[in-house]
């Protein structure tokens, strides 16, 4: 994993991989996010997942206690996108479906933007970056 520093900006993934399992970047890995945080990244779907699927999460999900900031699935069966965060009135908060689903074996191009500068109301936390629980390839 190459990591470097730019103006803020953090490459984790340099060139694109084939997801055959879960990849974890710790949180001591990452730069500091206490108010705002964007996540880019270019992603390729082989096929569509019978269950959900994650694109990445930060945080763990403990028996429906979530806590993950930022955390992006895709639905089953259609891969729509699912944009998650956990906030202090609604630990799964977010926007219940972009697009009408993801073609497969088509590169898109996905930024993911949280910004909660002045009432610090979603919850950002110092647990694992976990990328790719889906048939495809990201980078």
């Amino acid at each position: 994993m190459k990591k470097f520093s730019m103006n803020e900006f953090y490459e984790i993934i340099s060139e694109p991989i084939v997801l055959n399992e879960l990849k974890t970047v710790q949180h001591a890995e990452l730069p500091e996010v206490d108010d705002e945080l964007s996540v880019s990244l270019r992603m390729r779907l082989k096929s569509h997942h019978s269950g959900w699927a994650g694109i990445f999460q930060k945080g763990i999900e403990t028996e429906g206690n979530f806590n993950r900031t930022p955390g992006l699935f895709l639905f089953a069966n259609n891969s729509r996108l699912h944009p998650r965060f956990t906030g202090n009135w609604n630990n799964n908060a977010g926007i219940e479906a972009v697009t009408d689903g993801l073609l497969l074996n088509k590169w898109y191009h996905i930024t993911y933007t949280l910004s909660d500068r002045q009432m610090h109301n979603v919850k950002f936390n110092d647990g694992p970056l976990h990328i790719g629980c889906f048939d495809g390839e990201i980078g």
